[in-house]
């Protein structure tokens, strides 16, 4: 048999050699020590690409039977069960990954990830996850980046594994998705967020079950890292508290301290979070920003969630130029300082959002005119709105207007751009190309 006039070895005798080979491993513990010293790493290697080449075997001909309808002729309720029907120990989870990959190779979409398949390049259990993975992120991209992002996910999954793949969902729908998609995609999250109540357990400790959507954990990491470093004794001996324990008590420690200042103005900001960002996507509320300098580095954060946390957390934004390099690295002298926030709660007296009665030291001191559109911090400038009304009022782009000592809302959505398109209200400070109010 010849293919492109190669000879080609036809499938019976290669079958043959498998049986051999199968034959020959058998009981390989009691002769593998005769192997010479200097040669057990290339026995190793040698067993590894015979495995991928055996994996990539049993995808092909299980695709080849599915093909021919021989698996929907058998017994078997699945191709899964057929797979693990078959003569072999089937490990947990192998059949189901070999089924799930023949299936790949029928899916003319997923031609590039076969191929790979084929070639031994990525293991049926890799491309299974790739699969999956730009299946979730198919609807959010351009249809001219799905060629692109699978390129990338299948080359991820060859040189790091799955782990990685799964890793690169935000940064890919961030970088490629949709308008506006990324910033629905956590807003959707946002609603998920929960804290169970307290369960009494048999030793008087108290259970809760947190979760959290990336603003959230970007918050949170932000406000208990420096507070669960470890702590030396008096006498100078290191800190013997687990992580967990050091972390739990950090968490309970910034309760207490909001709790303290529950009735007065708080004298610090928030959080201390450290977002990189472009310039033009700051500006232009596109893109994202990406936490570092805590536990949460590497999250990303869609542009509204950062242009709203820019108006009370202690941000320090490194702000990059076009060519990634870093222009400045930020100063937070924008926040509305305590005797500012005293103004605001008189002249509100609770949330200023239509028909919301959140008391007023609850709410965030909130730039009307963004801080990143050039807007002042004074309080014309500015409003006191809870933490679920300041989300939305940078969701929809809202405008607020302040007439007559009293914040008035414009609930249309996209109210806020038009008013910057018009030239309206107080007029804006230069924007430097730093990012910062000049």
């Amino acid at each position: 048999m010849t293919s492109g006039g190669v000879a080609v070895m036809p499938a019976g005798e290669r079958l043959a050699l498998v049986d051999a080979a199968t034959a020959a491993l058998k009981d390989l513990s009691e002769v593998i020590h005769q192997v010479p010293n200097g040669q057990l790493g290339e026995v190793v290697g040698s067993f590894g690409q015979l495995c991928a080449l055996v994996e990539a075997g049993m995808v092909i001909a299980t695709a080849e039977a599915e093909q021919r309808g021989e698996v929907e002729a058998s017994q078997a309720k699945s191709t899964t069960a057929w797979v693990a029907d078959c003569d072999w120990f089937a490990q947990p989870g192998v059949a189901s990954a070999i089924a799930k990959a023949a299936g790949i190779l029928a899916r003319p979409d997923m031609a590039p990830l076969a191929d790979s398949i084929r070639s031994t390049d990525i293991a049926p259990q890799v491309a299974v996850t790739v699969a999956a993975e730009f299946d979730k992120i198919g609807p959010a991209l351009t249809d001219e980046a799905h060629p692109v992002i699978l390129d990338l996910m299948i080359k991820a999954g060859e040189e790091h594994g799955a782990s990685t793949v799964r890793q690169m969902h935000d940064l890919l729908i961030e970088r490629y998705g949709k308008p506006g998609v990324f910033q629905d995609q956590q807003d959707r999250l946002h609603r998920s967020v929960e804290l169970s109540t307290g369960r009494r357990g048999t030793s008087g400790l108290y259970h809760y079950d947190l979760t959290v959507d990336p603003e959230g954990r970007a918050n949170l990491e932000a406000a208990i890292g420096p507070l669960s470093a470890p702590t030396p004794q008096p006498d100078g001996q290191p800190d013997t508290r687990p992580v967990g324990r050091r972390r739990g008590e950090a968490l309970i420690e910034v309760c207490r301290r909001s709790a303290a200042a529950a009735d007065g103005v708080p004298a610090q900001p928030k959080a201390t979070l450290h977002v990189t960002m472009s310039f033009d996507d700051l500006a232009a509320a596109l893109g994202g920003g990406e936490v570092f300098g805590s536990l949460a580095t590497g999250t990303l954060l869609a542009p509204h969630t950062v242009r709203k946390l820019a108006c009370d957390a202690k941000i320090i934004p490194q702000v990059l130029g076009g060519g990634g390099e870093v222009l400045d690295q930020g100063r937070a002298q924008r926040l509305f300082t305590p005797w500012q926030i005293r103004a605001l709660w008189a002249r509100d007296k609770k949330c200023t959002f239509d028909g919301c009665d959140a008391p007023v030291h609850w709410t965030d001191a909130h730039h009307l005119r963004h801080w990143a559109d050039g807007g002042l911090t004074d309080i014309d400038n500015g409003a006191s709105l809870c933490g679920p009304h300041h989300t939305i009022v940078h969701r929809d782009q809202l405008a607020g207007t302040v007439v007559d000592g009293h914040v008035i809302w414009d609930r249309r959505p996209g109210s806020y751009q038009q008013q910057l398109a018009r030239g309206t209200g107080r007029q804006p400070m230069v924007l430097t190309p730093a990012g910062y109010p000049s």
